[in-house]
C-alpha cells in the first residue's frame, strides 16, 4: 500500500533514543483529549467541546423525529426514508458518546499498553525495532487517511448544498420554490423555506454535519489504531516465538539441558505476558466497540437502503441528483467496509500465532517448551471476543451479505412505493 522506500526513509526519524507515543500519534492524542478519555489531566475546554457535540447531536435527533413522524402521518416516503437516514447517523453518533462515558477506563489502558510496546521497541527490544516503528508509521498514514476522507465527506456535504442553494439562486429568480436544505426538517406550523427560519436552519445544519464527522472522526481513528496496536502484540508474540529456539540445540549434557530449559522458561515467560497483553487489548477492544459494531451490523444495510431510496426517488421525481445523500451513501459503504476488513485481518493475525508456534524446530529442545506452546496456540485459536449472541460474526463475509440485503430492501421499497 505504500512504498518501503517512504517507510524507511520516515523510520530514520526513530532509529534512536526513546520514542512517546503522544509525540508519534500527536493527532490522535489530541482527539483522546478533546474527547476527555486522554490518561492524564483533562483541560476544562473539552467539556464546552463535549457540551456542543452533544447539543448538536440531540436538537438534530428531535427535529429530524418530527419530520420522520410526519413522513408517517402522511406516508410520505422519500421523506420516511431520508429522515430515517440521518436518524439512524444520529444514533450512532449519541452511542458513540455513551461509550466515551461508559469504557473511559478502556482508553486508558489501551494508551498504557501502548506506551510500554514503545518503551520495549527502544531498550530490550531493540532488534525488533524496525519492524516495530515502521509498523506504526504505516498506522498513522492509514489513520490519517482516513481521518482527512472523512472530513472531506462532511465538508463536501456542506458544499454540495451551498452549490444547491446557488444553482437554486441562479434558476430561480421569481422566488419561486422551495430552497434547498441540507435536512429534511418539519415541525407543524414552523416553513423551514422562509426567512429568516431558513437561514438559521441552513447554517445549522452545516455546522451539525461538521460536528458529526468530528464525533465520527475519534471513533474511526481510535479504532484503526488500536486494532492495529492488537495487530502489532501479534506480530510481537510471533517474533518472540521465532527466536525463542536460538542458541538451542538437543544435548546429552545434563548441566548444558538444564541451562537450555531455564533459557526456554525464561524467553516463553516474556512471550506470556506479550501474549496476556494482547487478548487484554483484545477484551477491551470488545468492551468498547462490541456494541456500536452491533449497532452497524444491523442498521448498516437499512442506512444504505434509505439512501439509495431517497436519491432514486428525487431523480425520478425532479430530475435532480441528490448529491448530499449520494456522498453520505458512499462513505457509509466505506466507513462500514473498515470495521469488516480490521475484524477479518485482527482474526488472521491472531491465528497465525498458531502456526508460528509449528514453524519453529521444538524437537530441538525438551519437553518443557511443549505445555507453553499448547497454551498460546489453543489460546490463539479461539474465536475472537468480538462475537454477539444472535448476531453474524463481523467479517468481509458480513459485510458482502449486508451490501446484499441493502439492494434486496431497495428493490421492495420500489415495487411497495410503485403499487
Amino acid at each position: 500500500m505504500f512504498k518501503k522506500e517512504d517507510l524507511e526513509q520516515e523510520y530514520n526519524d526513530y532509529a534512536n533514543g526513546i520514542i512517546d507515543p503522544r509525540d508519534f500519534y500527536k493527532i490522535l492524542y489530541y482527539l483522546f483529549k478533546i474527547f476527555q478519555v486522554i490518561d492524564g489531566p483533562i483541560p476544562k475546554y473539552t467539556y464546552i467541546v463535549k457540551l456542543i457535540l452533544l447539543s448538536f447531536a440531540l436538537s438534530a435527533f428531535s427535529l429530524l423525529s418530527f419530520s420522520f413522524y410526519h413522513g408517517c402521518d402522511t406516508f410520505d416516503i422519500p421523506l420516511m426514508t431520508e429522515a430515517g437516514t440521518y436518524i439512524i447517523l444520529l444514533l450512532y453518533k449519541l452511542l458513540i458518546i455513551h461509550c466515551l462515558k461508559l469504557h473511559r477506563l478502556d482508553y486508558h489502558s489501551m494508551q498504557r499498553t501502548m506506551r510500554e510496546d514503545f518503551r520495549f521497541a527502544c531498550t530490550t527490544g531493540e532488534k525488533y525495532r524496525k519492524r516495530f516503528f515502521v509498523h506504526h508509521i504505516t498506522t498513522r498514514k492509514i489513520y490519517k487517511m482516513i481521518v482527512t476522507f472523512n472530513m472531506c465527506v462532511g465538508v463536501g456535504m456542506n458544499l454540495v448544498s451551498v452549490l444547491f442553494l446557488l444553482y437554486y439562486l441562479i434558476t430561480n429568480k421569481s422566488g419561486q420554490g422551495k430552497r434547498p436544505l441540507l435536512f429534511p426538517f418539519w415541525y407543524y406550523d414552523i416553513d423551514f423555506t422562509k426567512t429568516p427560519v431558513y437561514e438559521i436552519a441552513f447554517m445549522y445544519s452545516n455546522f451539525a454535519v461538521l460536528a458529526y464527522a468530528f464525533n465520527f472522526n475519534f471513533y474511526i481513528s481510535t479504532q484503526i489504531v488500536w486494532m492495529r496496536q492488537i495487530c502489532c502484540k501479534a506480530d510481537i508474540v510471533m517474533w518472540h516465538i521465532e527466536d525463542v529456539m536460538h542458541q538451542i540445540r538437543p544435548t546429552r549434557n545434563k548441566m548444558e539441558r538444564k541451562a537450555f530449559d531455564n533459557l526456554i522458561r525464561q524467553r516463553m515467560r516474556d512471550i506470556v505476558k506479550h501474549h496476556n497483553s494482547m487478548d487484554l487489548l483484545m477484551t477491551q477492544y470488545a468492551g468498547v466497540y462490541r456494541k456500536l459494531l452491533s449497532f452497524e451490523q444491523l442498521l448498516s444495510a437499512p442506512l444504505v437502503c434509505f439512501s439509495a431510496y431517497s436519491i432514486c426517488e428525487k431523480w425520478e421525481e425532479s430530475g435532480e441528483i441528490n448529491g448530499i445523500l449520494l456522498i453520505l451513501m458512499m462513505a457509509a459503504i466505506i466507513l462500514l467496509f473498515i470495521p469488516s476488513y480490521l475484524c477479518t485481518t485482527l482474526s488472521l493475525k491472531v491465528t497465525s500465532i498458531a502456526f508460528a508456534c509449528w514453524n519453529i524446530p521444538f524437537w530441538d529442545a525438551s519437553t518443557v517448551i511443549r505445555p507453553y506452546l499448547v497454551l498460546i496456540m489453543q489460546k490463539s485459536l479461539q474465536p475472537l471476543p468480538l462475537k454477539v449472541p444472535g448476531l453474524e460474526e463481523f467479517s468481509m463475509l458480513t459485510f458482502s451479505n449486508k451490501m446484499a440485503s441493502a439492494y434486496s430492501f431497495f428493490n421492495m421499497l420500489r415495487q411497495v412505493n410503485r403499487k
